[in-house]
């Protein structure tokens, strides 16, 4: 065989096998949508535990589910994320300042979640929120992200 038709069927492999692993990729990254679809929608909510565990003006920490669970003195409770809006680092609950912080690159957030400095670009997202029975359930698979705190997004039991 010459060299030139060995060179030539050499590269005719190379570039078949490259395809065949480019569709692979394709055609998983279409199909893998619809596995993750199903699974959030059978998703059961967490139970973070009863309404009187948790004072008016207090912020809890559920580093296991990702979320800070906050109650306002007005009753109300949020789900907050614990992931900074900017790059995802997590944040930290600083009582004294009674604000959010974010140790990558100094964001901070007030007890709603809204950006109180930058550079992150928005407020942390939220989680949905159920109170059934007395007790407080979290859908903690269900992002809800936000710009800005709206009275809506609290439950009250």
């Amino acid at each position: 065989m010459p060299r030139r038709r060995f060179i030539k069927s050499v590269w005719v492999a190379i570039i078949s096998i490259s395809l065949i692993e480019i569709s692979a990729v394709v055609i998983a990254f279409l199909t893998s949508g619809g596995r993750k679809a199903r699974t959030l929608k059978e998703t059961k909510l967490k139970v973070l535990g009863k309404v009187e565990d948790f004072a008016s003006g207090s912020v809890t920490a559920f580093r296991s589910d990702r979320l800070y669970l906050v109650r306002l003195d007005d009753g109300g409770f949020l789900a907050l994320s614990l992931h900074c809006t900017h790059l995802g680092c997590a944040i930290t609950w600083n009582k004294d300042k009674n604000e959010f912080e974010c140790p990558c690159h100094a964001s901070s957030f007030n007890v709603n979640g809204v950006v109180n400095s930058p550079p992150a670009p928005r407020a942390l997202d939220l989680y949905p929120l159920k109170i059934e029975g007395g007790l407080i359930k979290a859908d903690h698979h269900n992002v809800i992200k936000r710009n800005k705190f709206n009275k809506s997004q609290l439950t009250y039991a």
